[in-house]
Protein backbone atom coordinates (compact mmCIF):
# COMPACT_ATOMS: atom_id res chain seq x y z
CA UNK A 1 0.00 0.00 0.00
CA UNK A 2 1.87 3.47 -0.77
CA UNK A 3 1.19 6.47 1.00
CA UNK A 4 2.28 10.15 -0.16
CA UNK A 5 3.65 12.49 2.34
CA UNK A 6 3.81 16.44 1.64
CA UNK A 7 5.88 18.62 2.83
CA UNK A 8 3.23 21.22 0.93
CA UNK A 9 5.50 24.07 1.61
CA UNK A 10 8.66 24.68 3.45
CA UNK A 11 8.66 27.36 6.36
CA UNK A 12 11.50 29.45 7.51
CA UNK A 13 13.17 29.49 4.39
CA UNK A 14 13.58 32.32 1.25
CA UNK A 15 10.93 31.31 -1.16
CA UNK A 16 8.03 28.80 -2.13
CA UNK A 17 8.78 25.23 -2.10
CA UNK A 18 7.81 21.55 -0.79
CA UNK A 19 8.67 18.15 -0.75
CA UNK A 20 7.12 15.11 -1.98
CA UNK A 21 7.73 11.49 -1.59
CA UNK A 22 5.47 8.62 -2.41
CA UNK A 23 6.52 5.50 -0.08
CA UNK A 24 4.71 2.05 -1.05
CA UNK A 25 5.64 -0.23 1.90
CA UNK A 26 9.40 0.19 2.80
CA UNK A 27 10.29 1.02 -0.61
CA UNK A 28 10.48 4.32 -1.70
CA UNK A 29 8.90 5.23 -5.24
CA UNK A 30 9.63 8.84 -5.62
CA UNK A 31 11.03 12.06 -4.34
CA UNK A 32 10.10 15.26 -5.79
CA UNK A 33 11.73 18.81 -4.57
CA UNK A 34 9.02 21.09 -5.63
CA UNK A 35 10.52 24.60 -6.76
CA UNK A 36 7.00 26.54 -7.88
CA UNK A 37 8.24 30.11 -7.93
CA UNK A 38 7.88 31.67 -11.15
CA UNK A 39 10.79 31.64 -13.61
CA UNK A 40 12.44 35.12 -13.23
CA UNK A 41 14.02 35.38 -16.04
CA UNK A 42 17.17 37.57 -15.18
CA UNK A 43 19.59 36.23 -17.99
CA UNK A 44 17.36 37.14 -20.67
CA UNK A 45 16.08 40.26 -19.12
CA UNK A 46 20.06 41.51 -19.79
CA UNK A 47 20.89 40.35 -22.72
CA UNK A 48 21.33 43.59 -25.06
CA UNK A 49 22.20 45.76 -22.15
CA UNK A 50 25.66 47.46 -21.81
CA UNK A 51 27.86 45.60 -19.51
CA UNK A 52 27.57 49.18 -16.58
CA UNK A 53 24.22 48.22 -15.93
CA UNK A 54 24.69 44.49 -15.30
CA UNK A 55 25.74 44.41 -11.80
CA UNK A 56 22.69 46.75 -10.85
CA UNK A 57 20.16 44.38 -11.90
CA UNK A 58 21.38 41.08 -11.29
CA UNK A 59 22.13 42.62 -7.28
CA UNK A 60 18.55 42.43 -7.29
CA UNK A 61 18.17 38.55 -8.00
CA UNK A 62 18.30 38.64 -3.73
CA UNK A 63 17.56 40.31 -1.18
CA UNK A 64 19.62 38.42 1.24
CA UNK A 65 22.59 37.70 -1.31
CA UNK A 66 22.66 41.01 -2.92
CA UNK A 67 26.33 41.57 -2.30
CA UNK A 68 27.43 37.80 -3.58
CA UNK A 69 25.52 38.44 -6.87
CA UNK A 70 26.99 41.73 -7.03
CA UNK A 71 30.79 40.90 -6.77
CA UNK A 72 29.64 37.38 -8.90
CA UNK A 73 28.44 39.62 -11.56
CA UNK A 74 31.53 42.69 -11.60
CA UNK A 75 33.79 39.69 -11.34
CA UNK A 76 32.54 38.47 -14.44
CA UNK A 77 32.45 41.49 -16.21
CA UNK A 78 36.50 42.08 -15.04
CA UNK A 79 38.18 39.21 -16.45
CA UNK A 80 35.93 39.54 -19.56
CA UNK A 81 37.88 42.40 -19.85
CA UNK A 82 40.56 41.95 -18.14
CA UNK A 83 40.69 44.32 -15.67
CA UNK A 84 42.85 44.71 -12.08
CA UNK A 85 41.98 46.32 -8.81
CA UNK A 86 43.82 47.93 -6.24
CA UNK A 87 44.69 46.31 -2.74
CA UNK A 88 42.16 48.45 -1.44
CA UNK A 89 39.46 47.35 -3.22
CA UNK A 90 40.04 43.46 -2.66
CA UNK A 91 40.12 44.67 0.79
CA UNK A 92 36.66 46.09 0.62
CA UNK A 93 35.24 43.40 -1.28
CA UNK A 94 36.51 40.87 0.96
CA UNK A 95 34.53 42.78 4.00
CA UNK A 96 31.63 43.09 2.03
CA UNK A 97 31.31 39.78 1.40
CA UNK A 98 31.85 38.54 5.09
CA UNK A 99 29.48 41.35 6.21
CA UNK A 100 26.72 39.39 4.27
CA UNK A 101 27.68 35.81 5.77
CA UNK A 102 27.60 37.55 8.85
CA UNK A 103 23.96 39.03 8.65
CA UNK A 104 23.04 35.66 6.61
CA UNK A 105 24.28 33.10 8.60
CA UNK A 106 23.02 35.31 11.84
CA UNK A 107 19.59 34.88 10.62
CA UNK A 108 19.62 31.50 10.03
CA UNK A 109 21.48 29.92 12.72
CA UNK A 110 19.49 31.49 15.15
CA UNK A 111 16.33 32.13 14.00
CA UNK A 112 15.58 29.50 11.66
CA UNK A 113 17.43 25.90 12.22
CA UNK A 114 18.29 26.85 15.95
CA UNK A 115 14.41 26.55 16.86
CA UNK A 116 14.45 22.60 15.26
CA UNK A 117 17.83 21.70 17.40
CA UNK A 118 15.75 23.01 20.49
CA UNK A 119 12.93 21.79 19.96
CA UNK A 120 10.86 24.79 19.65
CA UNK A 121 8.31 25.25 16.39
CA UNK A 122 9.77 28.68 15.91
CA UNK A 123 12.23 31.41 17.17
CA UNK A 124 9.45 33.40 19.19
CA UNK A 125 8.61 31.04 20.88
CA UNK A 126 12.39 29.43 21.73
CA UNK A 127 12.58 33.37 22.91
CA UNK A 128 10.83 32.71 25.82
CA UNK A 129 13.65 30.26 27.36
CA UNK A 130 16.66 31.84 24.79
CA UNK A 131 15.03 35.92 24.94
CA UNK A 132 19.20 36.75 25.77
CA UNK A 133 20.53 34.68 22.83
CA UNK A 134 17.81 36.07 20.51
CA UNK A 135 18.53 39.56 21.24
CA UNK A 136 22.36 39.14 20.87
CA UNK A 137 21.62 37.32 17.32
CA UNK A 138 20.08 40.41 16.29
CA UNK A 139 22.91 42.55 17.20
CA UNK A 140 24.81 40.22 15.40
CA UNK A 141 22.80 40.62 12.59
CA UNK A 142 22.73 44.27 12.34
CA UNK A 143 26.59 44.67 12.89
CA UNK A 144 26.34 42.09 9.22
CA UNK A 145 23.80 44.72 7.96
CA UNK A 146 26.09 47.97 9.49
CA UNK A 147 28.94 46.88 6.96
CA UNK A 148 26.77 46.12 4.22
CA UNK A 149 25.24 49.86 4.31
CA UNK A 150 28.83 51.45 4.89
CA UNK A 151 30.18 49.91 2.37
CA UNK A 152 27.18 49.69 -0.78
CA UNK A 153 25.30 52.49 0.82
CA UNK A 154 22.08 51.04 1.99
CA UNK A 155 21.52 47.82 3.62
CA UNK A 156 19.91 46.22 0.42
CA UNK A 157 20.49 46.13 -2.96
CA UNK A 158 23.74 48.94 -2.63
CA UNK A 159 25.39 50.90 -5.41
CA UNK A 160 29.22 51.90 -4.43
CA UNK A 161 30.35 48.91 -5.75
CA UNK A 162 31.36 48.88 -9.42
CA UNK A 163 33.43 47.29 -12.37
CA UNK A 164 36.88 48.25 -11.31
CA UNK A 165 36.59 49.34 -7.98
CA UNK A 166 33.89 51.39 -5.35
CA UNK A 167 32.08 54.50 -6.12
CA UNK A 168 32.61 55.96 -2.71
CA UNK A 169 34.83 54.44 -0.08
CA UNK A 170 33.88 54.99 3.49
CA UNK A 171 36.19 56.95 5.96
CA UNK A 172 38.20 56.07 8.46
CA UNK A 173 35.23 57.21 11.07
CA UNK A 174 33.05 54.69 9.41
CA UNK A 175 34.92 51.78 9.48
CA UNK A 176 36.04 52.47 12.92
CA UNK A 177 32.25 52.45 13.81
CA UNK A 178 31.95 49.38 12.42
CA UNK A 179 34.70 47.71 14.04
CA UNK A 180 33.85 48.68 17.69
CA UNK A 181 30.33 47.14 16.56
CA UNK A 182 32.11 43.94 15.21
CA UNK A 183 34.03 43.60 18.61
CA UNK A 184 30.71 43.92 20.77
CA UNK A 185 29.19 40.95 18.97
CA UNK A 186 32.23 38.62 19.03
CA UNK A 187 31.14 36.65 21.66
CA UNK A 188 27.98 35.84 20.37
CA UNK A 189 29.06 34.23 17.40
CA UNK A 190 31.08 31.55 19.46
CA UNK A 191 27.78 31.05 21.54
CA UNK A 192 26.23 29.74 18.25
CA UNK A 193 28.90 26.83 18.05
CA UNK A 194 27.66 26.35 21.83
CA UNK A 195 24.50 25.93 21.33
CA UNK A 196 24.54 24.01 18.02
CA UNK A 197 27.47 21.65 18.68
CA UNK A 198 25.27 20.46 22.11
CA UNK A 199 22.56 18.90 20.69
CA UNK A 200 23.32 15.44 18.96
CA UNK A 201 22.85 15.62 15.02
CA UNK A 202 20.25 13.09 13.98
CA UNK A 203 21.49 9.87 11.84
CA UNK A 204 18.66 9.86 9.79
CA UNK A 205 20.00 12.23 7.23
CA UNK A 206 23.54 10.21 7.27
CA UNK A 207 24.49 9.01 3.45
CA UNK A 208 27.60 9.59 1.37
CA UNK A 209 27.80 13.46 -0.17
CA UNK A 210 29.76 14.86 -2.91
CA UNK A 211 30.90 18.10 -1.96
CA UNK A 212 31.94 21.32 -3.55
CA UNK A 213 33.82 24.48 -2.91
CA UNK A 214 35.78 27.64 -3.97
CA UNK A 215 39.45 27.60 -3.61
CA UNK A 216 40.05 30.66 -1.55
CA UNK A 217 44.03 29.78 -1.37
CA UNK A 218 46.23 30.27 1.50
CA UNK A 219 43.75 31.42 4.08
CA UNK A 220 39.71 30.33 4.42
CA UNK A 221 37.14 32.39 2.74
CA UNK A 222 34.63 33.18 0.01
CA UNK A 223 36.23 34.19 -2.87
CA UNK A 224 39.05 32.40 -5.85
CA UNK A 225 38.98 31.17 -9.37
CA UNK A 226 38.82 27.50 -8.62
CA UNK A 227 37.11 24.93 -7.73
CA UNK A 228 37.66 22.15 -4.92
CA UNK A 229 35.77 18.91 -5.07
CA UNK A 230 35.47 16.27 -2.43
CA UNK A 231 36.90 13.76 -5.26
CA UNK A 232 40.34 15.77 -4.88
CA UNK A 233 40.00 17.57 -7.95
CA UNK A 234 40.60 21.03 -8.84
CA UNK A 235 38.58 22.82 -11.67
CA UNK A 236 39.37 26.52 -13.17
CA UNK A 237 36.12 28.83 -12.49
CA UNK A 238 35.61 29.18 -16.15
CA UNK A 239 34.82 25.12 -16.61
CA UNK A 240 32.04 25.32 -14.30
CA UNK A 241 29.77 23.83 -16.67
CA UNK A 242 31.47 20.35 -16.37
CA UNK A 243 30.77 20.51 -12.76
CA UNK A 244 27.16 21.68 -12.77
CA UNK A 245 25.42 19.98 -15.43
CA UNK A 246 22.14 21.83 -15.29
CA UNK A 247 18.97 19.71 -16.62
CA UNK A 248 15.35 20.32 -16.54
CA UNK A 249 13.07 18.68 -14.36
CA UNK A 250 9.66 18.96 -14.70
CA UNK A 251 8.35 19.18 -11.26
CA UNK A 252 10.30 22.66 -10.65
CA UNK A 253 10.88 25.88 -12.06
CA UNK A 254 14.52 25.47 -11.16
CA UNK A 255 16.99 23.57 -13.61
CA UNK A 256 18.78 20.70 -10.96
CA UNK A 257 22.71 20.04 -11.30
CA UNK A 258 24.67 16.89 -10.60
CA UNK A 259 28.07 16.18 -11.37
CA UNK A 260 29.22 12.95 -13.05
CA UNK A 261 25.79 11.81 -12.84
CA UNK A 262 25.89 12.37 -9.09
CA UNK A 263 23.83 15.08 -7.52
CA UNK A 264 26.05 17.34 -5.12
CA UNK A 265 26.25 19.85 -2.04
CA UNK A 266 27.16 23.28 -1.82
CA UNK A 267 27.45 25.54 1.36
CA UNK A 268 29.31 25.62 4.52
CA UNK A 269 29.44 22.05 5.02
CA UNK A 270 31.54 21.81 2.08
CA UNK A 271 33.71 25.06 2.88
CA UNK A 272 34.51 23.66 6.37
CA UNK A 273 35.41 20.16 5.32
CA UNK A 274 37.58 21.11 1.90
CA UNK A 275 39.31 24.32 3.31
CA UNK A 276 38.20 24.15 7.69
CA UNK A 277 42.33 23.52 8.12
CA UNK A 278 42.85 26.85 6.51
CA UNK A 279 40.93 28.96 9.22
CA UNK A 280 42.72 30.80 11.66
CA UNK A 281 42.83 31.74 15.44
CA UNK A 282 39.51 31.10 17.74
CA UNK A 283 37.60 29.58 14.23
CA UNK A 284 40.38 27.18 13.91
CA UNK A 285 40.70 26.13 17.36
CA UNK A 286 36.38 25.39 17.31
CA UNK A 287 37.03 23.88 14.65
CA UNK A 288 39.62 21.78 15.60
CA UNK A 289 37.29 20.99 19.00
CA UNK A 290 34.11 20.39 16.89
CA UNK A 291 35.43 18.70 14.11
CA UNK A 292 33.98 15.27 15.04
CA UNK A 293 30.91 16.89 14.79
CA UNK A 294 31.59 17.86 11.47
CA UNK A 295 30.35 15.42 9.27
CA UNK A 296 30.75 15.21 5.48
CA UNK A 297 28.11 12.49 5.30
CA UNK A 298 25.70 14.48 7.07
CA UNK A 299 23.85 17.80 5.82
CA UNK A 300 22.60 18.65 8.89
CA UNK A 301 26.18 19.85 10.16
CA UNK A 302 25.85 22.81 7.59
CA UNK A 303 24.08 24.48 10.59
CA UNK A 304 27.38 23.82 12.95
CA UNK A 305 29.60 25.09 9.90
CA UNK A 306 27.48 28.33 9.41
CA UNK A 307 28.18 28.66 12.94
CA UNK A 308 31.74 28.35 13.22
CA UNK A 309 31.67 30.58 9.55
CA UNK A 310 30.23 33.73 12.02
CA UNK A 311 33.21 33.11 14.43
CA UNK A 312 35.44 33.12 10.97
CA UNK A 313 33.47 36.29 9.57
CA UNK A 314 33.30 38.52 12.58
CA UNK A 315 37.44 37.97 13.20
CA UNK A 316 38.25 38.29 9.41
CA UNK A 317 35.93 41.23 8.98
CA UNK A 318 37.97 42.78 12.28
CA UNK A 319 41.28 42.18 10.59
CA UNK A 320 39.81 43.52 7.00
CA UNK A 321 39.28 46.97 8.53
CA UNK A 322 42.42 46.68 10.52
CA UNK A 323 44.11 46.23 7.14
CA UNK A 324 42.31 49.42 5.61
CA UNK A 325 42.99 51.98 8.90
CA UNK A 326 46.46 51.30 8.28
CA UNK A 327 46.23 51.54 4.57
CA UNK A 328 44.74 54.87 5.24
CA UNK A 329 41.53 54.43 3.14
CA UNK A 330 41.38 56.63 0.15
CA UNK A 331 38.91 57.41 -3.10
CA UNK A 332 40.02 56.08 -6.06
CA UNK A 333 39.61 56.47 -9.45
CA UNK A 334 37.89 53.30 -11.12
CA UNK A 335 40.88 50.84 -12.62
CA UNK A 336 41.04 51.63 -16.56
CA UNK A 337 40.45 48.85 -19.27
CA UNK A 338 39.12 48.70 -22.68
CA UNK A 339 35.89 46.84 -23.79
CA UNK A 340 36.07 44.36 -26.82
CA UNK A 341 34.30 41.23 -27.71
CA UNK A 342 34.68 38.40 -24.76
CA UNK A 343 32.93 36.40 -22.43
CA UNK A 344 33.53 36.37 -18.41
CA UNK A 345 33.32 33.74 -16.10
CA UNK A 346 33.35 34.75 -12.15
CA UNK A 347 32.48 32.21 -9.13
CA UNK A 348 32.46 33.34 -5.53
CA UNK A 349 30.98 31.98 -2.18
CA UNK A 350 27.47 33.33 -1.33
CA UNK A 351 26.44 32.24 2.29
CA UNK A 352 24.50 29.39 0.76
CA UNK A 353 27.25 28.00 -1.58
CA UNK A 354 28.99 28.44 -5.03
CA UNK A 355 27.39 30.92 -6.99
CA UNK A 356 28.41 31.27 -11.30
CA UNK A 357 28.13 34.51 -13.27
CA UNK A 358 28.81 33.98 -17.02
CA UNK A 359 28.60 36.63 -19.62
CA UNK A 360 29.35 37.15 -23.44
CA UNK A 361 29.86 40.64 -24.58
CA UNK A 362 29.96 42.13 -28.47
CA UNK A 363 32.68 44.49 -29.28
CA UNK A 364 30.39 47.31 -27.48
CA UNK A 365 30.36 45.54 -23.98
CA UNK A 366 26.93 44.70 -24.95
CA UNK A 367 25.79 41.04 -23.21
CA UNK A 368 24.94 38.40 -26.11
CA UNK A 369 24.15 35.76 -23.84
CA UNK A 370 24.39 35.16 -20.17
CA UNK A 371 24.06 32.04 -17.77
CA UNK A 372 23.65 32.60 -13.82
CA UNK A 373 23.48 29.57 -11.51
CA UNK A 374 22.59 29.80 -7.80
CA UNK A 375 23.47 27.66 -4.82
CA UNK A 376 20.25 26.14 -4.26
CA UNK A 377 19.71 25.08 -7.93
CA UNK A 378 23.15 23.16 -7.48
CA UNK A 379 21.96 21.76 -4.00
CA UNK A 380 18.64 20.92 -5.05
CA UNK A 381 19.02 17.46 -6.21
CA UNK A 382 21.16 16.66 -2.57
CA UNK A 383 18.53 17.13 -0.71
CA UNK A 384 16.13 15.35 -2.83
CA UNK A 385 18.77 12.53 -2.21
CA UNK A 386 18.64 13.51 0.97
CA UNK A 387 14.90 13.30 1.65
CA UNK A 388 15.65 9.75 -0.03
CA UNK A 389 17.70 8.51 2.34
CA UNK A 390 15.50 9.84 5.50
CA UNK A 391 12.39 8.27 4.31
CA UNK A 392 14.21 5.00 3.88
CA UNK A 393 15.37 5.27 7.43
CA UNK A 394 12.36 6.00 8.87
CA UNK A 395 9.88 4.39 7.01
CA UNK A 396 8.20 2.22 10.11
CA UNK A 397 7.53 5.94 11.63
CA UNK A 398 4.29 7.55 11.24
CA UNK A 399 3.88 10.51 8.53
CA UNK A 400 4.35 13.18 10.60
CA UNK A 401 7.84 12.54 12.19
CA UNK A 402 9.07 11.73 8.66
CA UNK A 403 7.92 15.19 7.34
CA UNK A 404 9.37 16.77 10.41
CA UNK A 405 12.70 15.33 9.42
CA UNK A 406 12.38 16.03 6.27
CA UNK A 407 11.61 19.73 6.71
CA UNK A 408 15.05 19.81 9.49
CA UNK A 409 17.13 18.28 7.06
CA UNK A 410 15.83 21.24 3.91
CA UNK A 411 16.63 23.73 6.15
CA UNK A 412 20.10 23.04 7.25
CA UNK A 413 20.83 23.89 3.45
CA UNK A 414 19.27 27.13 4.00
CA UNK A 415 17.83 27.26 0.94
CA UNK A 416 17.43 30.50 -1.00
CA UNK A 417 14.71 29.32 -3.33
CA UNK A 418 13.39 32.55 -5.21
CA UNK A 419 17.55 32.80 -6.45
CA UNK A 420 17.32 28.96 -8.04
CA UNK A 421 14.24 29.90 -10.59
CA UNK A 422 15.59 31.76 -13.82
CA UNK A 423 15.23 30.86 -17.26
CA UNK A 424 14.16 27.38 -18.12
CA UNK A 425 14.35 26.90 -22.10
CA UNK A 426 10.91 25.74 -23.63
CA UNK A 427 10.99 24.24 -27.16
CA UNK A 428 7.21 23.71 -29.01
CA UNK A 429 7.73 20.67 -31.15
CA UNK A 430 6.15 20.90 -34.62
CA UNK A 431 3.15 19.43 -35.22
CA UNK A 432 3.86 16.08 -38.21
Amino acid sequence: MSRKISVEELTRVEGHGGIEIVLNGKKVESVKFQIFEGPRFFEHLIKGLHYEKIPDITRRICGICTASHSLASIGAIENAFGVRVTPQTSLLRDLLIHGESIESHALHVFMLALPDFLGYPDAIRMASEYMDAVKMALDLKKAGNMIHTTLSGREVHGMNERVGGFSRVPSEGQLKQVMSELLNVMPVTELAVKLIAGVELPKYAESENLLMAIDPGPRFGYIGDHILTSKGERYPESEYTALTNEKIVDHSYAKFSSYDGTPFMVGALPRIILSGKKLEGEALGLFKQHKDLVKAGNSLSNNLCQALELVHDVHRAIYDIDELLSMGPKQESLAEYEVFEARGVNAIEAPRGLLYHDYSFDKEGKVTKANIITPTAQSAANIEKDARVIAENLTEENDATIKKAIEVMARAYDPCISCSVHMTRVTHMKKR
